[in-house]
């Protein structure tokens, strides 16, 4: 077993003829394998030589907080159904009859501050809530009494309606999709943008030929940078969102074919060659054609020049193989970045679909 480039944790194993035939993945005494069952067994055996029996769960398990599931079907489900069913919404005298803006009590902001950690805990399954979190994260310095009131709503929304993570039983197409989108608000004292993203993994249903897809990241948080126009605030996302594409690229290159060194990392990032496609998807269409334009204009705020040029780089080196626009109403990660519209695309996207109803337009690189 060895070790890949960006988490350590992940280990590989390939045969003579470079096929992957094990995977491990460890945190702290529990351990995930999958492989051949001669691979498996010969892992499990070797441990046990060094630290006694092992206790082994197969098809059902707990891992991390998280449950998972496989079906009959060769499916895998992820749930923290338990885990949810478990928080308990804050409960106070205080909090009876008290008016909607004014400010927690001290007592009431260790409870706010102690639930809203548990619920965030949820966020590895409980993707389409992530924006409420995000919001209510910026409140923990002077709550008031309306977010308490805010976190107990979502508490309520989980347990009522917790959802799952299905990975479909597919075949891959060595393809690898990412939806970035972001929001901006123009506030009194500065401007206050956010960012959201889902990376996926894309393939065909064994059980059918539709197109299916893996969720294998899935990101809301505030921009770190000053954001000053809806330009800005999209063009930074989607430089964030392709800078977490790339680890997942050469990760998913690693099990393909084996781990690589850092020099050997380096020219794939530098000058492609990578095993999986990708494609970068942006709602915004002043970003797309500032990027696919034949030569890339630099636009009003001089600074932002260089991140469209370095998405520019990365399409022309082969480092991503395409940049795409999807309407708003497609874009999945447009969840994580505002409160008020259904979730229905990002808890499709949970179960493994992505449908895009309107038209798209996509850039490949000559």
């Amino acid at each position: 077993m060895k070790q890949t480039f960006f988490d350590r944790e992940l280990e590989v194993k390939h045969n003579k003829q470079g096929e992957l035939v094990c995977m491990n993945v460890k945190h702290v005494d529990d351990l995930k394998l999958i492989g051949t069952e001669r691979d498996v067994e010969h892992v499990i055996s070797e441990l046990e030589k060094v630290f006694g029996k092992l206790k082994r769960n197969y098809k059902e398990f707990t891992n991390c907080g998280i449950r998972h599931k496989q079906l009959n079907d060769g499916s895998i489900e992820l749930d923290q159904d338990e885990y949810i069913q478990a928080l308990i919404p804050i409960s106070h005298p205080e909090l009876v009859g008290a008016n909607t803006e004014d400010d927690a009590s001290d007592i009431l902001i260790q409870l706010f501050w102690s639930l809203l950690g548990a619920v965030a805990y949820t966020l590895m399954t409980q993707h389409w809530i992530a924006v409420y979190i995000i919001a209510l994260q910026r409140e923990t310095h002077k709550p008031k009494i309306i977010h308490i009131r805010r976190l107990n709503a979502i508490v309520r929304a989980l347990q009522k309606l917790p959802s799952k993570i299905t990975y479909p039983s597919m075949k891959c197409s060595n393809e690898l999709l990412a939806h970035s989108d972001s929001g901006f608000s123009k506030e009194q004292d500065k401007g206050y943008g956010i960012r959201g993203s889902n990376i996926m993994r894309k393939g065909t249903s064994n059980s059918s030929s539709k197109t299916v897809y893996h969720l294998l990241e899935s990101i809301s948080r505030s921009h770190k940078q000053v954001t000053r126009s809806t330009f800005s605030a999209e063009t930074l996302a989607a430089v964030a969102c392709a800078d977490d594409l790339i680890p997942l690229l050469i990760t998913f290159h690693e099990i393909k074919h084996g781990p690589i060194t850092a020099h050997q990392a380096r020219e794939l990032r530098e000058n492609g060659g990578l095993a999986f496609r990708s494609t970068l998807a942006v709602d915004a269409m002043s970003l797309f054609t500032a990027v696919a334009a034949h030569t890339v204009k630099i636009p009003q705020e001089k600074n932002l020049a260089i991140h469209l040029f370095w998405l520019r780089e990365l399409l022309d080196n082969k480092v991503l193989s395409a940049l795409e626009w999807c309407d708003t109403r497609d874009m999945s990660a447009d969840c994580h970045t505002k409160g008020s519209i259904a979730r229905d695309v990002i808890l499709a996207l949970m179960n493994g679909e992505l449908n895009y109803t309107q038209e798209t337009k996509t850039y490949h690189p000559k």
